[in-house]
């Protein structure tokens, strides 16, 4: 049995972990199709693991790794056993999915079976947390919320519609929301705090979301190489939506900046000015054709902000040595990532749009694992039944 003070910080790892997996996931296989061979608002992410897709080994080693997340989470949880039974039943689904892929044409008995049982697993399992009273409310909401996503999803499916890879890229995102929610633990995490966690989980939805709207509405975007300047440009096709999309994350931060407790004063506002830069780019866009210095200033100033601003927790008195250097590790990899994005920028590389992308998500992680640990450290005590937290 794994010590709780081991586990509790491995689950919630795990259950933070998945999310960005599937985004990664996604932009990754979505830039390796050919150009105009994929359309994300219109097809599903099953497509871009089945037999007719480019390098279909990305998203099924996407869908396999989240399949073993969920399968730890439900494993190390503690919280009510219905509850992980019915998680992990939906984990198992989701590796069925991936071993199981569709077709080049027509559909596959096996994987639809098991993509329902995902489905209807990952909505349901909030239902079998009842006996945990700081989790009733929650999880009677979520359990709505995802039921309205599955319900939009079906009628894409069964109409043919024109959305129905948007509604289940919704689906998916809102279902590895509740999974991180309960691996904070068994005490409330009060509004103040519970508010922080939710204002730094969307801008992981809706960059995403909005990426994908932008990049279906070009005629000819790569996005292995199509940066997101150039999809909120004057020249864009419908460029309003990459730039309320880049707008609503930026001024996100600025809102969690403003919200982080245990942040130093310079890395709120290092994290804050990334968040207010990042809105500026978006307010003065990359012309047709030609470069706008205020947004390319704008944009570098956003990166430095991003990418700094956890040094400021290096020498926080209250956080132990493991944790401090956490922020560094962060740090670093996010250096790495620049210096990738750089590199292709400076080199017109055929991943330049791909670069920059996987660095925006990354940069999104640590404000989310930052506010989550605040959320915990600073929750108000409460004492849980053992049967309520009972763990096989």
């Amino acid at each position: 049995m794994i010590d709780h003070r081991l586990r509790d910080p491995l689950v919630l790892l795990l259950a933070a972990t998945a999310p960005v997996v599937l985004v990664v996931g996604v932009l990754l296989a979505q830039a390796v199709q050919r150009p105009g061979g994929y359309e994300p608002v219109r097809q599903t992410v099953s497509t871009l693991a089945g037999r007719g897709a480019d390098e279909r080994w990305v998203m099924t080693s996407c869908l396999l790794l989240l399949g073993l997340l969920y399968l730890a989470v439900a494993a190390t949880l503690r919280a009510p056993r219905p509850g992980r039974w019915v998680l992990g039943t939906g984990a198992v689904a989701i590796v069925v999915v991936a071993l199981a892929p569709q077709p080049a044409h027509g559909s596959s008995a096996i994987h639809m079976t098991a993509m329902g049982i995902a489905s209807a697993a990952f909505t349901l399992w909030p239902l079998g947390l009842l006996r945990a009273p700081h989790l009733r409310v929650g999880s009677c909401v979520m359990v709505g919320v995802m039921t309205a996503t599955v319900a939009w999803l079906c009628a894409q499916a069964w109409t043919d519609g024109t959305w129905l890879g948007a509604a289940e890229r919704t689906m998916l995102l809102v279902q590895t929301l509740w999974p991180v929610r309960v691996a904070l633990g068994a005490r409330p995490l009060g509004a103040s705090a519970g508010t922080t966690v939710v204002l730094t989980l969307l801008p992981l939805v809706v960059f995403p979301v909005g990426l994908v709207a932008a990049q279906a509405a070009q005629p000819t975007a790569d996005p292995l190489a199509m940066s997101l300047s150039a999809l909120e440009s004057l020249g864009a096709t419908d460029r309003w939506i990459m730039t309320t999309t880049v707008l609503a994350v930026g001024l996100t931060y600025v809102a969690v900046a403003a919200r982080l407790r245990e942040v130093p004063p310079v890395g709120r506002v290092l994290l804050g000015a990334g968040g207010a830069f990042l809105a500026l780019a978006a307010l003065f866009p990359q012309p047709a054709h030609g470069t706008s210095w205020p947004h390319m200033v704008a944009g570098g100033l956003a990166w430095v902000g991003f990418a700094t601003w956890p040094l400021a927790l290096v020498r926080v008195p209250t956080t132990g040595p493991a944790l401090r250097r956490a922020p560094l590790v962060a740090v670093g990899v996010m250096a790495l990532l620049l210096a990738w994005f750089t590199v292709q920028l400076v080199t017109g590389g055929p991943a330049y749009g791909l670069s920059e992308r996987v660095t925006v998500v990354i940069m999104g992680v640590w404000p989310l694992v930052t506010a989550v640990r605040g959320a915990v450290r600073y929750a108000p005590a409460q004492a849980v039944s053992p049967a309520v937290l009972r763990v096989g």
